[in-house]
């Protein structure tokens, strides 16, 4: 099933949390840096999309596929 909608196994098993999709997204967001300000927070200046937002948002995008009707 992993990499079935181009997706890693860490956004395959989150796509099922839509919760947790939901809170990442909005907290994983770029500062005028160009930085996550969720991942900045430790110093770390981690730059955006940092690899919790790529993730929540793939299982975003395999949630999406996943809930249309099979034609």
């Amino acid at each position: 099933m992993a990499g079935e909608y181009g997706a890693g196994p860490m956004a395959m098993v989150m796509s099922g949390m839509p919760e947790v999709i939901s809170r990442l997204l909005e907290e994983h967001v770029p500062d005028r840096l160009g930085r996550c300000t969720a991942c900045g927070a430790s110093g770390s200046g981690t730059r955006w999309p940092c690899t919790l937002a790529q993730i929540a948002a793939q299982a975003r995008a395999v949630a999406a596929e996943q809930s249309r009707p099979k034609l």
